[in-house]
């Protein structure tokens, strides 16, 4: 199965998304962010988002081949590379979910603030870092709106994240059934 968790920067997809890798034996949590991260000059280089993309396409496409699932945690706001996943989905014979992780403006705020802060300590350079801190809110408010619409007009379900990780987890199973 290929299973993307979309949702706000700091909504918790990438801990949902380990959390399903903790129940399913050799599943691929292919965090694209942290794949860009991997490439020299990446914060200079403009090149290294579709690099990275692409180099996540090639990921996806062998493992799903090898008989793993894969689970892509990612804010997609466009969907023409969700599209381009459920593609490689269908061209590999497998299941494609595609879920909106979801919760308040505030919460995911306050997430989103405390991974910055972990990070800035760690001295980890991350994308989100190209964000200031005063658009921080605005944006994520605006991401939160139009992942729910674009939800409804795709037809989308929603995990809401609020209630933890393990409410969010099930509700993701019920999506996958």
């Amino acid at each position: 199965m290929l299973l993307v968790i979309n949702g706000a920067p700091g909504v918790g997809k990438s801990a949902l998304a380990e959390r399903y890798a903790r129940d399913h034996a050799l599943t691929l949590v292919l965090d694209i962010d942290e794949l860009r991260r991997c490439l020299g000059q990446w914060e200079t280089v403009d090149a290294s988002k579709a690099v990275a993309r692409d180099l996540a396409l090639a990921l996806v496409t062998d493992h799903l081949g090898r008989g793993g699932d894969v689970v892509v945690p990612q804010f997609f706001l466009r969907r023409e590379f969700a599209e381009t996943l459920r593609r490689a989905a269908d061209a590999a014979a497998v299941p494609f979910v595609d879920v909106v992780l979801i919760d308040d403006d505030d919460a995911v705020i306050a997430r989103f603030n405390a991974r910055r802060a972990e990070l800035r300590s760690a001295g980890t350079q991350h994308p989100e870092a190209e964000l200031g801190d005063d658009e921080v809110a605005p944006t994520i408010s605006a991401a939160n709106a139009e992942l729910r619409r674009a939800a409804a007009v795709y037809g989308l379900p929603l995990v809401p994240a609020g209630s933890g990780i393990e409410a969010a987890y099930a509700t993701l199973l019920a999506c996958i059934e």
